[in-house]
């Protein structure tokens, strides 16, 4: 069934794990940027002449800064925001897109899905945002003949942790993938069964997405969410449960944490606290500040 028509959620276990997939479970994050979106987007837009800035400035939007994890509309226009002020579009004459249309689009409030955004272009009629919905089918289709070609294998001890938790706990990935991303990622490491629900960017956005879930539930004290940006954070906040961070270039040792260690504190109801606390601040740590126009 289609994410986007919500089927109702029954909960089987008295425990709930949220879980992100790229950078927490995969490590498909530097893949997705640097084989995927960034060079389809240099060919769609003709930025030959400026790659080398898009890339750093879009490599740290996405992989480095507080936004990392970042829905890839968002992403997109902020980095085409920022690659306009940089001195070698002036220098090289570089004639970029209008990311103003796509600003507004993700700052409207929509499911910030490829779908959403034809829809919303349906009225508009803009060029660009026409193209920016090939970017993004064309980025998904690379992403899928990519990961036949490589392969894209969950971190070590992945399965483990997902096959000990799935005894006690439904588990739903939430993600601001796309469903069929998802669905093959997840699919083609033969993790899917341990995982109860597969929502994504059609589910609009990661707290959304635990708030369907959750809704009507008296169990939030029993709900851990897993994840390797500030957007997984804020979404477990926004539902006031707890949060298990995977720290961007210690991906290893956090899984190992969590299999030997951070999983029984939390059925043992003894996670939350100053355990969580000082996971939280060790990954705030690693994130690197950036400009907040997102949440404007």
């Amino acid at each position: 069934m289609h994410p986007s028509t919500k089927p109702r959620f029954q909960a089987k276990h008295p425990f709930f794990i949220g879980i992100d997939s790229d950078g927490t479970a995969f490590d498909s994050m530097e893949i997705k940027q640097r084989s995927v979106f960034l060079p389809v987007a240099v060919d769609l837009w003709n930025l030959h002449a400026v790659q080398k800035p898009f890339y750093e400035i879009a490599e740290f939007i996405n992989l480095y800064s507080v936004h990392r994890g970042v829905n890839r509309f968002q992403a997109l226009a902020m980095a085409l925001e920022r690659l306009a002020r940089r001195h070698e579009v002036l220098a090289e004459r570089v004639v970029l897109p209008d990311y103003a249309t796509l600003k507004t689009f993700v700052l409207s409030g929509r499911a910030l899905s490829a779908a959403s955004l034809a829809d919303y272009n349906s009225a508009l009629g803009s060029p660009f945002l026409a193209e920016v919905v090939e970017w993004s089918k064309r980025s998904d289709e690379r992403y899928a003949q990519v990961t036949r070609d490589e392969g894209n294998p969950a971190y070590p001890l992945v399965r483990e942790a997902l096959a000990r938790a799935a005894q006690n706990a439904d588990i739903m990935i939430v993600s601001s993938s796309s469903h069929e991303a998802l669905l093959q990622d997840w699919g083609d490491t033969h993790l899917l069964p341990f995982i109860t629900l597969v929502a994504g960017q059609e589910m609009g956005s990661k707290a959304a997405q635990l708030n369907f879930a959750l809704q009507g539930e008296a169990r939030r004290e029993r709900t851990l969410m897993i994840g390797d940006a500030l957007g997984d954070l804020d979404a477990a906040r926004a539902n006031s449960v707890m949060f298990y961070p995977i720290i961007p270039g210690r991906e290893k040792q956090s899984w190992d944490l969590f299999f030997n260690e951070a999983l029984h504190r939390f059925f043992q109801l003894t996670y939350a606290g100053d355990y969580e606390q000082r996971l939280v601040g060790d990954f705030m740590n690693v994130l690197r500040p950036d400009e907040v126009w997102l949440t404007a």
